[in-house]
């Protein structure tokens, strides 16, 4: 296995202060025909992705899987974030230290599938491809009605920061594997609580995500898993339909749960995933 090199990044300006210093695991590949960016799940971080990242960057291309701010290896304002927009602006600031000259393929995992989508619809010309693994933009466990209309009047009754548990407690929602539900409760680096500010700006980047997926016209890759208790595959689908590019895989995986990584045997996966980004450099070049 390829081991990751761990950096530290300077992100966005926040609020007129000094830089934020973000994690991201790298992985170098000898002679890397392009960048895979993957952003990772709400509750999780880049160390959950390891093994894709190593079979990746073993495919040939460089892995950078960064830590969102307050997530991972980001200690400070767990869970929190000012504006919804700071999360696309650090991954922009992050793509700044990377080669011009390479193509550029975003991942989005679970939640970092509504940002990967996000990116991709403000910033169409920077990626070459987005695949989108068990993406959240549909999500049988996202807040109702009655929990939205809190969210509003915590935030106007001034208690923005207060902290609230992320209502994805049981790792079996995650996977099936029993050696992989004892990882995800053991971690110390998953994230377990957000603010409101956290909640209320999500609520606005899924909005920004669901609202123009014609914007939307590089490369998809869809994965999926089929018993996913998580991500509503058939809305998912549909969703990816209405996208305007013309390149379009769905790849559904059969009794897989919602992180194809924690499967037993996830070779399919990592292999589709690594076909799929090669093809996609090389029906891009000249």
């Amino acid at each position: 296995m390829i081991p990751p090199e761990l950096l530290f990044y300077s992100g966005c300006r926040v609020a007129g202060q000094d830089d934020a210093k973000l994690a991201a695991r790298v992985w170098q590949s000898e002679s890397p025909v392009a960048d895979v960016i993957g952003l990772h799940g709400i509750i999780s971080h880049s160390g959950w992705y390891e093994a894709s990242g190593s079979k990746l960057a073993a495919g040939g291309m460089n892995v950078h899987l960064l830590d969102r701010r307050g997530s991972g290896l980001n200690l400070s304002s767990r869970g929190d974030v000012d504006d919804w927009r700071t999360w696309i602006d650090d991954v922009l600031t992050y793509l700044l230290t990377l080669p011009v000259d390479r193509p550029k393929i975003l991942m989005g995992i679970s939640w970092g599938g509504i940002l990967a989508t996000s990116l991709v619809a403000r910033h169409p010309d920077v990626f070459s491809g987005l695949a989108l693994v068990c993406p959240g933009l549909f999500s049988r466990k996202a807040a109702n009605a009655t929990q939205r209309a809190a969210l509003r009047v915590a935030s106007s009754a001034g208690i923005r920061k207060h902290q609230v548990t992320i209502p994805l407690r049981d790792p079996a929602w995650f996977t099936n594997s029993p050696k992989w539900q004892s990882h995800i409760a053991d971690d110390p680096l998953t994230l377990r609580k957000i603010t409101i500010d956290f909640a209320i700006n999500n609520l606005s980047l899924l909005n920004f995500a669901l609202g123009a997926p014609e914007r939307i016209a590089v490369p998809v890759l869809l994965m999926l898993a089929e018993t996913d208790p998580i991500t509503d595959n058939a809305l998912t689908r549909a969703f990816v339909e209405r996208m305007s590019t013309s390149d379009r895989t769905v790849i559904e995986y059969p009794g897989a749960s919602h992180t194809l990584e924690f499967e037993d045997d996830p070779s399919d996966y990592f292999d589709d995933l690594t076909r799929w980004c090669r093809t996609r450099v090389e029906e891009g070049r000249p």
